[in-house]
């Protein structure tokens, strides 16, 4: 079960392929604008309320990289869906052997689990509920200030996490009282033991900290292959053998209302460097009968087909996107717009396959130029990409998830039912 945008299901849609190909029978609780995207893929889904589109627009433009602020517009978006969803994800998950969840549903998924008396497993696209002194939580600056800082970080993020979803969770259950109340903190050494954690992206991109415990595995990132049958678009195919390789700029599942003002900064600077561009954005922001020549739309086709045409990749930050452009062996620079992205966009520089970044609302034409002209421009950049790109290539996340979810499932102390 998860919640989000496509970035939030579509490693779920691949760990569920690998975990069918493994034997195992799989349904999927997501969106239901994402019914589709595991359809064609051959999983089964059930549908869940909400639009993620409009809590990714109200992250973007009303919360930034403010923690408080993201809470509070999740709270906003989630408040009125909770009870349905709760509801959803019980009835989908009736008859499991066990249960898989991801971050807002973390409370639901483990609170049915652990009713049920079968094992759960907490997924997730970043780092969180594991605290450790060798970086900060994902919403914090890396301050210089020690371990002690960094460790108070993540324990800050967890409370603020339990305690307001627990706040929440009561004032759902105000009204839908027929809801059961909430298992303890799935992450505490108590009863049954913490709930084992999968972290979705490569020790590669982000290295597993020794002080973390036994009961949490980093497994790389779960990669989804094109749908059966998939092949690009003819016209796509045309403008990649028509020039040099191009750049790629791209949003993901963002939203902004700032989105126009965006398009028209990344199009002068593909001017003003006289590269040539593949658009990842909107199809309403970028109609390829609105573009210039050189700047073609690629919304919506699969990056580990896309990235490696490209010479740079130019993306928002997230978690697997992040990893789809380290995977592909060219260099890349993160835009953040907000939540993990800012974290995601310095762990990229610092691992040294292209310079920094600047937040994407605060991006200009010449700053996008100067960003593109030192990721082309420098050789070390394209070097290292190449080699991360190659050791990325070489792991296969879902398999060393589908691993450990196997060898901890039979081992789970169950609670009483």
């Amino acid at each position: 079960m998860t919640y989000g945008s496509r970035g939030d299901v579509e490693p779920f849609v691949a760990l569920a392929v690998g975990l069918q190909r493994a034997g195992h029978t799989v349904r999927l609780a997501a969106p239901a604008m994402f019914a589709s995207l595991a359809q064609v893929h051959g999983v089964t889904f059930e549908p869940l309320a909400g639009d993620p589109d409009r809590l990714a627009l109200a992250l973007t433009d009303r919360a930034g990289f403010s923690g408080p602020r993201m809470v509070a517009q999740m709270v906003r978006h989630v408040l009125p869906l909770s009870a349905s969803v709760f509801r959803a994800v019980e009835a989908a998950s009736s008859d499991a052997e066990v249960i898989i969840h991801s971050f807002l549903l973390t409370e639901a998924g483990h609170t049915i689990a652990n009713r049920r008396g079968i094992a759960d497993f907490s997924a997730q696209l970043f780092p969180v509920f594991a605290t450790t002194s060798a970086f900060p939580a994902v919403v914090f600056p890396d301050l210089r200030l020690g371990g002690g800082y960094r460790r108070i970080t993540h324990n800050l993020n967890t409370a603020v996490f339990r305690l307001g979803g627990r706040l929440l969770y009561r004032r759902v259950r105000a009204d839908a009282p027929d809801l059961p109340d909430l298992a303890p903190w799935p992450f505490d050494d108590a009863g049954r033991g913490p709930t084992p954690l999968l972290f979705a992206y490569s020790p590669v991109a982000l290295p597993r900290p020794a002080d973390w415990p036994a009961s949490v595995r980093v497994t790389g990132y779960w990669n989804l292959a094109p749908a059966p049958g998939w092949s690009p678009p003819g016209s796509l195919v045309r403008f990649l053998e028509a020039g040099p390789p191009p750049l790629y700029f791209g949003v993901g599942s963002m939203r902004t209302r700032r989105m126009p003002e965006l398009l028209d900064t990344v199009i002068q600077a593909v001017k003003a460097t006289g590269q040539r561009a593949l658009l990842g954005m909107p199809r309403a922001t970028g109609e390829a009968s609105s573009l210039p020549s050189e700047v073609f739309p690629a919304d919506g086709v699969p990056h580990d087909w896309l990235f490696r045409h490209t010479q740079m990749v130019i993306h928002h930050g997230g978690a697997g996107t992040t990893g789809a452009a380290l995977r592909a062996g060219v260099p890349s620079t993160a835009i953040p717009f907000t939540a993990d992205q800012s974290f995601w966009a310095r762990q990229i520089h610092r691992l040294g396959v292209g310079p920094p970044g600047v937040p994407a609302l605060h991006l200009s034409a010449g700053g996008l130029a100067t960003i593109i002209e030192e990721a082309i421009g420098d050789p070390r950049y394209r070097t290292r990409a190449h080699s991360v790109g190659d050791q990325l290539r070489q792991e296969n996340g879902v398999a060393s998830a589908i691993e450990f979810i196997e060898g901890r499932w039979e081992a789970a102390p169950k609670a009483a039912a």
